[in-house]
């Protein structure tokens, strides 16, 4: 892959390089910097990843060991989550290195957490309550020892991954392992330098591997990865000070907040989609048409009674809606939609091994999630009637 720097004179190549060519170090740089800047390594919205809030960086908590975690963290899933940092050209050994560190982090608590979260802040001058930040990070009220670490996620990222590496992390993911490969590729010169940031796995260096596993399932009858069907979309509605879902069913919409890094997953809804509403920790409560297509709330028009006014304007449950309104990157986003099937909260559909993530919204491919939410809602899984 090229890339290039325009001009108005000229289009230019700009030039490969290394970390080390450009004298970038792993810990004094790309770990310093990348741990105020984690969404770096979710460069894809649609793709399903929650998340992060670091926890910690070098984090070395065993009596017997030396080894450190580049940077440990969870997600909105209450999920530990390991990040191992190389900048070399191969990636080293960082899959079996990190699957040590996913075993050694795999017994962690909620208080385990707080404590080593407290640590961080204190070495960065940070006087916030480590408990306060990460229940808020969570959407909890208080803290849940038994539905915090129930999985351990694996983010790896290096200027380049060997054929060994990316064969092996495939084979891990096909056995349930968390895994991720983030390839960050330099671009330039150390005065002025570029980051190409992308997911790998499962594309495109993988790409002869999965093949070849796709064959073998084709030939023993099993189904590959799912496909989209085109239409239907997954959107969390977590419910806060500028959301309620009681709002959406009255209005016909949904909402996301949080800043453009979250909202902007709304924007693939498209006019005709079908989207699949779930209220986290509590489960799927509407499945709506789109009828418009994402828009900041300023500019959202409701029917109110016999009037059409701004939603802002509007009786909400909502406490305020209307945070950093004038800020299109902050203020809440907003799809309108045309109800098929609405259940109030109290009696939101949820079972064992349904879709359910924190990002805002994204591609909902798992058909037994569509199938199960539609018979339980009694609407057709293809026509959505």
């Amino acid at each position: 892959m090229t890339i290039y720097r325009y001009t108005q004179d000229d289009i230019v190549a700009l030039p490969k390089t290394s970390f080390a060519e450009v004298q970038i170090s792993e810990r004094a740089d790309l770990q310093r910097l990348l741990q105020d800047r984690i969404e770096i390594l979710n460069p894809d919205p649609l793709v399903a990843s929650p998340d992060l809030l670091v926890i910690s960086e070098e984090f070395s908590d065993w009596d017997d060991s030396k080894r450190r975690i580049d940077l440990l963290a969870i997600d909105r899933n209450a999920n530990v989550v390991v990040v191992e940092l190389k900048r070399s050209e191969d990636g080293g050994h960082m899959e079996l290195q990190s699957l040590r560190y996913a075993a050694m982090v795999s017994a962690m608590t909620f208080t385990d957490a707080e404590k080593t979260f407290t640590n961080y802040l204190a070495k960065r001058g940070d006087n916030r309550s480590a408990r306060d930040v990460i229940l808020n990070f969570l959407g909890w009220d208080e803290p849940c020892e038994d539905d915090f670490g129930n999985n351990v996620r694996i983010v790896l990222a290096s200027a380049e991954f060997s054929k060994e590496i990316t064969t092996s992390v495939l084979w891990l993911r096909s056995q349930g392992i968390d895994i991720t490969c983030v390839r960050i590729k330099p671009y330039g010169t150390k005065d002025e330098l570029f980051l190409d940031v992308q997911t790998i796995i499962p594309l495109p260096e993988a790409e002869a591997y999965q093949i070849k596993i796709r064959q073998k399932q084709a030939a023993q009858g099993v189904s590959a990865d799912s496909a989209w069907n085109g239409q239907d979309f997954y959107v969390s509605l977590g419910e806060y000070d500028d959301a309620n879902w009681d709002d959406c069913l009255n209005y016909g919409f949904v909402t996301g907040s949080g800043g453009r890094w979250y909202t902007r997953t709304l924007d693939h809804l498209f006019v005709g989609s079908r989207v699949f509403v779930l209220i986290p920790k509590r489960g799927y409560v509407g499945v709506g048409i789109v009828t418009e297509k994402n828009q900041t709330i300023d500019t959202f028009m409701v029917q109110d009674g016999t009037k059409t006014n701004r939603l802002l304007d509007a009786p909400l449950s909502a406490k305020d809606m209307s945070q950093n309104i004038g800020d299109p990157d902050m203020c809440s986003n907003v799809v309108r939609v045309e109800w098929i099937k609405t259940v109030d909260r109290e009696d939101a559909f949820w079972e064992p091994g349904l879709f359910a993530i924190t990002h805002t919204a994204c591609k909902l491919k798992d058909q037994n999630t569509i199938d199960r939410v539609c018979q339980n809602f009694g609407i057709d899984s293809t026509t959505g009637k």
